[in-house]
């Protein structure tokens, strides 16, 4: 169990080793870094309730840090759930949302450890993902997914009506299980790799997931802490940014026009990145019966999370960095940040929300 540190004493520093990845005359330059030092005055809280009406109760900033349910922790940021008390009404747990906006790009993301451990994870529904405004219209993106005994990452796209995708280039062991993107169900990609989620991911220290989006694809690579491509990614300078084409084959990749036909631009817009955990709910409650693990140990989902707290002394995130690179056309000078791809800002009002909980 890690104990984290309160958020409000202050950001971390962290360090970035120079990295030989890509020459810095790649197409993406780096715009922005989310880590220790920067995270919660660049992420809000989300305390309402659930959409998904997950058996949760999301708690603001303040709440939080009390606490110990968000802070820092072995140089990353920690985002977890209540697993000290009972409930009745829904276990406490953190959901953040970033303060930027964006469209297209390219997102690095480190992440030490997530929900799950490998003798308890019945009801839990943890994600790291990105959407848009007026859903599904603007498009949602679940990067790593899953619930209760899931063993391997879930990857699924959800748009208005109108998209359907291929996963052409896709890893050969990912499935496509269904094309259309519309509503609730989406089309998601199930792989088969017990290392990219839950307890199998924890067990290898996690690692980083890449997502590119571009006009013609979406497409998610994993690499495992141990890897080379991990450690030069993780070690990468500012200077110092990716090249995709030589990350391999992706493990899931979504493809629009031409394969599919569905048009990126028009269904993916303005997303902002999310973190949360969840319980029960629309997903992970509803297939409760249907798992022999999970129904074993209570008759329904809620039953299960109100009632066993130390159950979910794994439920949390550890996040070392995002890193978000952006497309430069020819033309803009070194250092602008959007030649292409767009970046935007919440509201004023916001912002100084999210401003408000810093230390």
């Amino acid at each position: 169990m890690v104990k984290p540190t309160a958020f409000s004493r202050g950001a971390l520093l962290a360090s970035l080793a120079q990295a030989t990845i890509a020459a810095s005359t790649s197409r993406y330059t780096l715009t922005q870094v989310f880590n220790a030092t920067n995270f919660f005055s660049e992420f809000t809280f989300f305390d309402q309730p659930d959409p998904t009406h997950g058996f949760v109760e999301y708690v603001d900033a303040p709440t939080a840090n009390r606490l110990s349910l968000a802070g820092y922790s072995q140089n990353g940021v920690y985002l977890g759930v209540d697993h000290t008390n009972t409930t009745t009404t829904g276990r406490k747990s953190t959901r953040v949302t970033s303060n930027q906006a964006f469209t297209k790009g390219l997102f690095i993301a480190d992440i030490a450890h997530m929900p799950g451990s490998a003798s308890s994870s019945c009801g839990l529904w943890p994600a790291y993902w990105m959407f848009g405004p007026d859903w599904p219209t603007s498009g949602e993106i679940d990067i790593l997914e899953g619930i209760n005994t899931q063993k391997s990452n879930s990857i699924t796209l959800h748009t208005a009506k109108g998209c359907e995708m291929a996963n052409t280039g896709s890893l050969g062991s990912t499935k496509l299980a269904n094309g259309n993107c519309e509503g609730n169900t989406g089309c998601g990609q199930t792989t088969s790799a017990t290392n990219n989620y839950g307890a199998g991911f924890n067990d290898i220290g996690g690692g980083i997931y890449a997502l590119e989006w571009t006009d013609d694809h979406i497409a998610v690579w994993f690499f495992p802490r141990n890897s080379n491509t991990c450690k030069s990614l993780a070690a990468a300078s500012p200077s110092s940014v990716p090249n995709t084409s030589n990350f391999g084959t992706p493990l899931a990749k979504f493809v629009g026009n031409g394969s599919g036909n569905c048009s990126i631009p028009n269904h993916f817009k303005d997303h902002n990145i999310v973190f949360d955990t969840t319980f029960c709910g629309d997903w992970a409650g509803q297939v409760w019966g249907q798992d022999d693990t999970c129904k074993s140990l209570a008759d329904t989902c809620e039953d299960w999370v109100g009632q066993n707290p130390e159950g979910f002394q794994e439920a949390y995130w550890l996040v070392n960095d995002i890193k978000v690179y952006q497309q430069v056309d020819q033309g803009p000078a070194a250092g602008q940040t959007d030649g292409g791809f767009g970046v935007q800002r919440k509201p004023d009002e916001e912002r100084r929300r999210a401003r408000s909980f810093e230390a």
